[in-house]
């Protein structure tokens, strides 16, 4: 009986592999049919709430249409039940699932925040958008987009739930909410001449609420959130400990500005001569130490976006912005630093970032071209000063393991065409005006003085009468830069004199000192002397009765 036994055996272990193939077989033709199409990777692509470093050269559309999904995939959809199914449709099930009840949770979430004053900006996002692309989603799911991509798309829009939960966490919490609101004012105070212009010229601007929030990252904007009209801007931990980061906050909301007029970025690129975004600039090509203007234009398509954002912030808080820039750029251990050009890990792609040396240069012309040349020497100056041991006609480009100096001069003719086009325009992109016309955004003479006053209450002691949170804050910059040691203190009073977002503080009054609401002390006598107070007052209770029986 061994050599029976020993047969069946095989036979049934022969059986069970041709089982295993047959069913890899079919797994592999399954997996093949619902590869997503061109058409559904375009979709997820050009998701509207893509990541920030996607390419602002690119459109982003909407999810496809209907009539635009995968080969065969009606025939899946419409499959009667107990019809074998695609390995990845309980994949799919799953997915449409969790958008269930992320649903449940965006509408709950958005019922809370539109009964909190400090949150009901975050309402629009939660009870519109989120909805309205849970239902595309949907649409593209029964349309037969793959399950990976539902999933990919779910996981962004869970993303931009949780970010807004973390969002209103922060403003719920009593300590915090006075910070964030003041950031909060100032960011809508940079941004509201924007907001004004593009309305006015009929700009797509898709973003329009910038809110701070305080993390464990570098200052920064996450421009990814454009489609939800929300700006999130990432605040570092010692941004409340001194007034030198809030400048900054205007050159953030200049990148929110660039990216959120759709095709703004690119139109500017072409007019000003300069390649797509998505040509980052390879290593300068020299001949003789000497580069042509087509290789400038190449360096200078790679800093476009960051010499942008500080024409932007320097026309919106004047010397403080130039100021904080040669404050937390200076390296006192490595002076040399302020003139290098970095590249990437790899070394084969200039940093999207000018040299310091070059970005305080650009500040400084747009400051002269505002009318503040003097302003502008000062700076220039004590920026060379505390560059006195390098040489500053001159920039280090990178070359192996070390650095090769190269004339200063054709970087700084190529960045003062830019600087004037961009402040004086014409630019068609703008409705054919420069920065400089935008309402309310040149820091111009009159708002120097402003925030000259302002510099002067805050070194005095006092709460600044100054109304303009751009001009108290950049007071606070030139403040606290001649008396460093009570930094923490001038940010203090000049915050005391902005409203925060979200809260009850007002304005103190231009003319007299800011009271102190009055508080009483409600005891057990008072309240009692209150209501007798108040029977003796009434009519009597006969009286009283009669008047609601007739009623």
């Amino acid at each position: 009986m061994d050599d029976p036994e020993r047969y069946i055996g095989h036979a049934i272990a022969a059986a069970w592999l041709i089982v295993k193939v047959a069913i890899k077989i079919g797994s592999w033709r399954a997996e093949r049919a619902e590869r997503p199409s061109a058409g559904a990777r375009e979709a997820r692509r050009s998701a509207p709430w893509g990541s920030a470093d996607e390419s602002a050269d690119e459109p982003r559309g909407d999810p496809p249409p209907a009539e635009a999904a995968p080969r065969g995939a009606a025939s899946r959809v419409a499959a009667p039940f107990g019809a074998p199914q695609a390995p990845d449709a309980a994949r799919l099930r799953a997915a449409l699932l969790r958008l269930d009840e992320l649903d449940r949770s965006a509408a709950a979430l958005g019922e809370a925040v539109r009964h909190e004053r400090a949150n009901r900006r975050f309402a629009g996002a939660l009870t519109t958008f989120v909805p309205r692309e849970i239902a595309r989603l949907r649409a593209a799911a029964g349309a037969g987009l793959a399950a990976p991509e539902v999933e990919a798309a779910t996981d962004d829009l869970e993303l931009v739930v949780s970010e807004i939960a973390v969002l209103a966490r922060q403003r719920r919490d009593a300590s915090l909410l006075p910070e964030l609101g003041d950031a909060d004012a100032l960011a809508d105070a940079c941004y509201a001449p924007v907001i004004a212009f593009a309305r006015a010229e009929g700009l797509p601007l898709r973003s329009g609420s910038p809110v701070t929030q305080l993390t464990r990252f570098d200052l920064a904007i996450w421009t990814g959130f454009i489609p939800t009209s929300i700006a999130p801007i990432f605040l570092p931990a010692d941004f409340f400990s001194t007034p030198l980061r809030w400048p900054a906050l205007a050159h953030e909301i200049g990148h929110d500005f660039l990216a959120s007029v759709d095709g703004l970025e690119p139109a500017l690129r072409r007019e000003l001569g300069l390649p797509a975004r998505r040509e980052r600039a390879r290593p300068l090509a020299l001949e003789d130490d000497r580069a042509g203007p087509s290789e400038l234009r190449r360096v200078f398509g790679a800093w476009f976006e960051e010499m942008f954002c500080d024409v932007f912030g320097a026309l919106m808080f004047g010397p403080a912005y130039v100021l904080t820039m040669s404050e937390l750029f200076f390296q006192e251990d490595d002076p040399r630093a302020s003139l290098a050009i970095q590249t990437d890990a790899g070394g084969a792609r200039y940093d999207e970032h000018p040299p310091p040396h070059l970005r305080v240069l650009v500040g400084c012309m747009v400051l002269e071209r505002a009318g503040l040349g003097e302003a502008a020497r000062a700076l220039r100056e004590a920026w060379a000063r505390r560059h006195a041991e390098v040489e500053l006609d001159e920039l280090l480009l990178p070359a192996g393991r070390g650095w090769h100096p190269f004339p200063l001069s054709p970087f700084t003719e190529t960045a003062e065409r830019l600087v004037e086009r961009l402040y004086a325009g014409p630019l068609v992109a703008l409705s054919g005006f420069g920065l400089q016309d935008i309402s309310g955004l040149d820091y111009g003479p009159h708002e120097h003085q402003e925030g000259l006053r302002a510099r002067d209450a805050l070194l005095a002691g006092r709460v600044p009468a100054v109304r303009d949170a751009r001009a108290l804050l950049a007071g606070a910059v030139l403040a606290a830069h001649q008396a460093p040691e009570r930094a923490l203190l001038i940010l203090t009073w000049a915050r005391a004199a902005i409203p925060a977002l979200g809260t009850s503080e007002r304005r103190p009054d231009a003319f007299a000192p800011a009271l102190a609401a009055p508080s009483a002390a409600l005891d057990r006598r008072a309240v009692t002397e209150a209501l007798l107070f108040r029977e003796a007052l009434l009519p009597p209770r006969a009286l009283r009765a009669r008047r609601r029986a007739r009623l």
